[in-house]
């Protein structure tokens, strides 16, 4: 199955940046962009899936801060594990949103404590 995203031909080409009802992305509409169109781009071949070695790559190229584990092969091995992509098998889309979820889930716990300690700072004053 091929997702559709936001460089797809038919979007590309409605878009015009001289129109006054151009399409204005937010930052994280791009960055999901990015990370589908990335996905996906992985496989030389345009497969549905990527091998191990690919998702490695792309993952140690797109998320190298997020997940620093993933680029030595132990790290890979847990990763996939994690991801309940069973061995010798291709990781699909879903199991690599399955990773953008959860890095996008602890992401927003860490700034959502960090509000909360400027919140108790703040009322203590």
């Amino acid at each position: 199955m091929k997702y559709r995203h936001f460089t797809s031909p038919a979007l590309v080409s409605a878009w015009d940046e001289t129109s006054p009802m151009a399409t204005q992305y937010t930052d994280l509409e791009l960055a999901i962009n990015t990370l589908v169109t990335n996905f996906h781009s992985a496989s030389p071949t345009n497969a549905d899936s990527l091998t191990a070695q690919e998702f490695q790559s792309m993952i140690s190229k797109e998320l190298p801060t997020m997940v620093k584990t993933a680029g030595d092969q132990e790290g890979l091995n847990k990763l996939l594990t994690d991801l309940n992509v069973e061995e010798g098998k291709g990781v699909a889309f879903k199991d690599f949103w399955q990773l953008v979820d959860s890095l996008a889930n602890a992401q927003f716990g860490l700034l959502s404590k960090e509000k909360q300690v400027k919140c108790v700072k703040c009322s203590l004053m």
